[in-house]
């Protein structure tokens, strides 16, 4: 399945309405796979689309959960599929964002959920420090 099919699904599957600037959004942050900003997701779309647009959308596409927003204060977001079920590595210095799976912290969400008697929908976990490019450079 092509970025655009697959952007078309999954809004498909939530229940949005399906636009044309929806789509491409989406379809870019599919083909881009990374954790991106609001411009350089904007940047590489059709001049009709508005970085308002793309921040309209991108706020509610986390909203209902088909993206993870990564705040990093009032500097800026990044922003990911949430499409998988992992943690991030950040580096402090450049913002770089490295992802890992641990398999074992999702024994941790079971048993926060048994002892709080909650129904966890989903965690989050970031470390922050040093990128390599980063802690050569101090």
């Amino acid at each position: 399945m092509d970025a655009e099919q697959a952007a078309k699904t999954k809004l498909k599957e939530i229940g949005m309405r399906i636009t044309p600037q929806r789509v491409l959004i989406l379809k870019n942050i599919i083909a881009m796979n990374g954790h991106l900003t609001a411009e350089e997701i904007h940047r590489e779309l059709p001049s009709f689309i508005t970085l308002a647009t793309v921040y309209n959308n991108l706020k509610y596409f986390a909203e209902l959960n088909l993206i993870n927003e990564l705040s990093f204060g009032s500097s800026c977001s990044k922003y990911e599929l949430a499409d998988t079920s992992h943690y991030h590595v950040i580096c402090e210095s450049c913002q770089q964002i490295a992802d890992f799976n641990y398999p074992l912290l999702n024994e941790v969400e079971y048993a926060a959920a048994q002892v709080a008697h909650f129904k966890v929908h989903r965690h989050t976990l970031e470390f922050y420090g040093l990128c390599q490019e980063c802690k050569k450079k101090k």
